[in-house]
């Protein structure tokens, strides 16, 4: 048992030095990505209030149980 606690140990850090050996081996930095930019935070004001207009909506129709509402 004390056997597999040292060879789990050993390997354990063995493989994270080889890991951090990867991560440090990059020669160039990562490329940068390439894309549409991000919309602006008006966008996501606009999405907000038609989402709140629809529930809003939504709970303003009347609901067909008037025969119980007595």
């Amino acid at each position: 048992m004390r056997l597999f606690r040292n060879v789990q140990r050993q390997l354990s850090v063995t493989a994270a030095l080889v890991l951090c050996s990867a991560a440090f081996g990059q020669t160039q930095p990562p490329p940068e990505p390439v894309g549409r930019p991000e919309p602006g935070p008006v966008v996501g004001y606009i999405v907000m209030f038609i989402l709140f207009g629809i529930i809003v909506a939504i709970s303003l129709i009347p609901s067909k149980r008037a025969h119980t509402d007595l």
